[in-house]
């Protein structure tokens, strides 16, 4: 027999924008379901950017996110975040990072700036708020003082050699090795989740301080691939700087990424015990319009059916590869509610012939149009629904990639959308 649940919020979407809404939804006791798949967090870098892109100078990075996104009001109007005050944003960041740090993951940065953080290719990258162990990676690069870098053998996601090799610029005292994690000589190959879980236990962080000891001549910096921990990794972090006397910073790697992971499962931490459900790895599949603006949304297999009846629904289902907008040869769609798109006239307009093009390609700004209060609209700009909302990469006139604000567009509409939704709810619109 089909289970039927009750709830007043349904999130479809269990990204940063999802497990956001949900965090600010259980501070608020809001009775909430968040459903979705794994939400994207492995691929995910673990730092919460801002604003990471210069209006001023295409192409160049920016250390100040307040400043562009002042500008972003008076060059891209439609923009989500120039749409929500400086204000609003700033509660969100705040509200999610305390909330993580209750949770034992502390996120921290400048309180105007950005932060430069080296990335595994070599390259820096600017972020707002970011985990203990990546402060020390911007430190150690303005320092630049004698500074080894590991990698271990079988590991494919980090090189420290090819790290070395584009770092090594007026960083003379650089180095580089490679060597066996500990209880792992018998495995062709290494993976960075299970590295980091592995330093979960006390009796492989003390095989690692033996490596560590073994490996560093007279550097004082350590980097490494971020590996250390996921459940603990700032008590880990601790342990290994204070018994090994070295400043220990991590490297965010590509995919799988230990950070993301540590993130999601904080996140979920966060959520235990509180007014708001997670389905893990569970999509919505389709969403039946009722009466008096509520819905019915089917969720699961056809083998193990469930039903959510809602009286709202807060889309934060992601773009092509989190299923929340689909193409074919001719045109985008949004395919639970067939939602109007906000997409180039045609399909010879979706790239630009340039594949690096500084302006970034149509196609990407494609998405979901909304009111002031997130709502989706239709062509006449009147709300779809009134107890529907959007939030995250789902919404139209963004390119988050590219202007490296994802974890902000994310975080800021998450928090507007359920702002929205108390007010429709108590029958009074958000100023």
């Amino acid at each position: 027999m089909e289970a039927v649940h009750k709830t007043d919020l349904l999130i479809i979407g269990s990204g940063l924008s999802g497990m956001s809404a949900a965090v600010f939804a259980a501070n608020r006791n809001i009775r909430a379901v968040v459903a979705g798949g794994a939400g994207g967090f492995e691929y995910s870098s673990g730092l919460m950017d801002l604003w990471g892109i210069s209006l001023t100078k295409k192409g160049r990075i920016t250390k100040k996110p307040w400043d562009m996104l002042e500008k972003l009001s008076e060059q891209e109007s439609d923009h989500p975040l120039a749409q929500i005050k400086k204000e609003t944003i700033q509660q969100a960041f705040l509200e999610l990072t305390t909330a993580l740090k209750q949770q034992g993951l502390t996120y921290s940065g400048y309180k105007e700036n950005n932060t430069l953080v080296m990335t595994p290719f070599g390259t820096l990258r600017p972020t707002y708020r970011l985990p203990p162990a990546m402060r020390s990676n911007s430190e150690a690069f303005r320092k630049k003082e004698p500074c080894l870098i590991l990698d271990f053998k079988g590991l494919r996601e980090f090189s420290a050699v090819f790290f070395k090799e584009m770092m090594k610029k007026g960083w003379k005292e650089l180095k580089a090795k490679t060597l066996e994690f500990p209880d792992t000589h018998l495995q062709k190959e290494v993976f960075t989740p299970f590295l980091a879980r592995s330093l979960e236990t006390e009796q492989v962080q003390n095989k690692f301080l033996t490596l560590i000891r073994s490996a560093v001549k007279d550097e004082i910096w350590l980097g490494l691939p971020a590996i250390l921990g996921i459940y603990n990794s700032e008590k880990i972090h601790k342990r290994l700087e204070t018994e090994s006397g070295l400043t220990i910073f991590e490297i965010p790697t590509s995919p799988v990424s230990v950070p993301g992971i540590r993130l999601r499962e904080t996140l979920m931490k966060a959520l235990e015990n509180t007014s708001v459900t997670l389905l893990q790895n569970q999509r919505v599949t389709k969403i039946i319009p009722m009466l008096k603006g509520e819905f019915n949304c089917e969720i699961g297999s056809d083998i193990h059916p469930v039903t959510i009846h809602s009286r709202a629904i807060l889309l934060a289902t992601g773009r092509f590869l989190g299923g929340g907008l689909y193409a074919d040869q001719k045109k985008i769609y949004e395919p639970l509610l067939d939602l109007p798109v906000y997409q180039p006239e045609n399909r010879n307009q979706w790239h630009s012939k340039n594949y690096f093009d500084l302006s970034g390609h149509e196609i990407n700004r494609a998405g979901i149009n909304t009111d002031d209060l997130l709502r989706p609209v239709t062509p006449d700009n009147r709300p779809v629904f009134e107890t529907l909302f959007a939030s995250g990469t789902v919404l139209a006139h963004q390119d988050w990639i590219r202007t490296r604000c994802g974890s902000g567009l994310s975080i800021a509409t998450g928090f507007k959308a359920i702002e929205s939704y108390l007010q429709v709810r108590q029958g009074t619109k958000l100023l």
